[in-house]
């Protein structure tokens, strides 16, 4: 007992002596801060700025040298130059700080009229910080905040940076292509300009490309501009986007199939990040390597990892969500029960959670965002021609064309979305009322009268093809017109001329108008199969890739698979 008590009285000793020794060592990093800061408050502003603006991120003396240029603006209380200084601290400090930086400029510089860089700098940054944490319903209002104002005040450059953002929160939405557009056109407006800072946008916005191409399907593009953007990260010597080149040359080579040189970049760039939303993605295609390399519990291993990151984050995106199909049908496999359950309810929480912030962004990027562009382009040459600004005649006829390129972009827009909704209705219409009924097979006997096949014996190929199509047989991967032949016993020559002669088709469309028609009747009953992505379903159903099923999905019905099942997904939860 007097051991025990002993022990005890020289534990607490020890915590008491550990506790005052932490707080001795935090004061006195405190005062050497506090003492730095002042020092460095007597050096110029350029020379704080020079070290401010620098290529890469060093936190602990970000936050000093941006106190000590904060503490110089207010000795001389210039609100610009205060807010500036808050700029420098958003950028240097934790996200919960940053928030408060961010709300910090808004509140200083949102009366101010005319200028050029402010509010609009701390809408940009309060939408960029929403976005961080995955808050992107909040963090398009905020960019759209930023443009309106930098529209108002002529700042191409802001409203172009706002534009970029805007497309990244349709990457986040996985609309690759509309974003893939807002990248080319902001990358081509940096090679032609000469704003300060030119290297800094130009390395991140061909990044931005480079990503849009690579899940465009377009990987020699994506090669050429990760390249392009990797000597540019060099010559800049900044090290971290050098880094994410590397991370998306991985990507890149995923796409391209090549999985062990992605395992390699994806492994290399993974060592560097500090970004947890970059670690989990290199984290998806480790694992997606590792599958189709059929090393499963690899795989396991790095989807479990984008699961964990989902769970504290709540920052879903479509890739991520694919995870879940691979770790249901392995616990299925293993017979682990309570985890397959799991991993279901993991995908039907994430799921709705994608939807809630696809819908609003869908919906809001192209009301607010294309017709507000469209209305602020429109009250820029007004204003120009009412004589309030002057500038040259060049630049007028410039942002005319711009308008009428906008003003004919979103009625292309609107046509193509108001088409894709009829050409949905008519589908959905045509699968309800059972429109597609069979042709009398008498009728179509009666076109073999004149043909080089028999009368019966095309009538008994088309009693086997009736009985072929109720089979569903034609899912089946690489399904041949001599395998068919083979089946009902007759030979390729006259099943060929049945099909051409009453379909007014070949056998390949033939084949490819049976598995779409599958693929509508079972997205339409089956919300399951929906949560597949295009890959999935296209293999399901007999096309060996995404690309073929969507392009015979598009020829036969005048929309995509995505969009029908977008449409699908839209009604069943309103």
């Amino acid at each position: 007992m007097y051991v025990l008590l002993n022990l005890h009285i020289e534990l607490k000793t020890l915590k008491k002596s550990l506790f005052v020794t932490l707080l001795l060592l935090f004061t006195q990093v405190a005062l050497s801060q506090s003492a730095k800061i002042d020092s460095l408050s007597k050096e110029s502003f350029d020379a704080l700025e020079e070290y401010l603006d620098k290529n890469y991120v060093d936190s602990t003396n970000d936050v000093i040298y941006a106190r000590a240029y904060l503490k110089k603006a207010i000795r001389i209380k210039d609100t610009i130059t205060i807010a500036k200084a808050y700029y420098y601290l958003c950028n240097a400090s934790r996200l919960e700080q940053a928030f408060v930086y961010s709300d910090s400029i808004i509140h200083l510089t949102k009366n101010l009229k005319g200028n050029k860089k402010y509010p609009a700098l701390g809408y940009i940054q309060k939408g960029n910080c929403y976005y961080d944490v995955g808050k992107y319903k909040e963090a398009l209002d905020y960019y759209l905040k930023c443009y309106n104002i930098s529209m108002k005040n002529n700042n191409l450059e802001f409203a172009l940076a706002t534009k970029h953002n805007i497309g990244l929160l349709k990457n986040r939405i996985g609309e690759r292509e509309e974003a893939l557009k807002i990248f080319k056109s902001y990358v081509d407006y940096l090679d032609k300009s000469d704003i300060k800072s030119k290297g800094f946008y130009l390395v991140r916005g061909l990044y931005s490309l480079a990503d849009a191409y690579v899940y465009s399907n377009k990987s020699d593009s994506a090669a050429l501009t990760i390249k392009r953007g990797k000597q540019y990260a060099i010559s800049l010597k900044d090290s971290l986007m050098h880094a994410h080149y590397i991370y998306l040359s991985g990507v890149n080579a995923y796409f391209s199939k090549n999985y062990k040189i992605a395992i390699d970049s994806l492994q290399k760039s993974s060592r560097i990040f500090n970004d947890e939303v970059v670690r989990a993605y290199g984290s998806l295609y480790l694992g997606k390597s590792y599958f189709e390399q059929n090393e499963k519990d690899s795989a396991i291993f790095y989807f479990d990892k984008v699961d964990n990151f989902l769970e504290k984050t709540k920052k879903v995106t479509p890739e991520f969500i694919e995870i879940y199909l691979p770790l249901i049908e392995y616990q299925k496999k293993s017979k682990n029960v309570a985890k397959q359950l799991y991993y279901t309810n993991r995908l039907l929480k994430f799921d709705s959670i994608l939807n809630d912030n696809s819908k609003y962004l869908s919906k809001n990027i192209i009301k607010k965002y294309e017709i507000e562009e469209l209305v602020a382009s429109k009250n820029q040459i007004i204003q120009e021609l009412k004589g309030e600004n002057k500038t040259s005649k060049k630049y007028i006829y410039f942002l005319l064309a711009l308008a009428a390129i906008l003003l004919i972009s979103t009625l292309l827009y609107i046509q193509k979305s108001l088409s894709n909704k009829r050409k949905y209705k008519e589908l959905m219409e045509s699968l309800r009322q059972n429109k597609k009924e069979p042709k009398a097979q008498s009728d179509d006997v009666k076109t073999f009268s004149n043909s080089e096949v028999p009368e019966h014996l095309a009538e008994e190929i088309l009693i086997a093809l009736n009985k072929f199509e109720e089979s569903n047989r034609f899912v089946q991967k690489k399904y041949t017109l001599n395998m068919l032949a083979k089946e009902i016993n007759t030979n390729s020559t006259y099943l060929s001329k049945v099909i051409n002669m009453t379909k007014q088709i070949s056998f390949v469309h033939y084949l490819n108008d049976l598995r779409v028609d599958f693929a509508i009747k079972k997205l339409s009953s089956n919300k399951k199969f929906r949560m597949y992505t295009i890959k999935a379903i296209a293999e399901s159903v007999g096309f060996n890739t995404a690309q073929s099923f969507s392009n015979a999905f598009y020829k036969k019905t005048g929309i995509y698979p995505s969009y029908f099942i977008k449409q699908l997904n839209s009604e069943t939860s309103s």
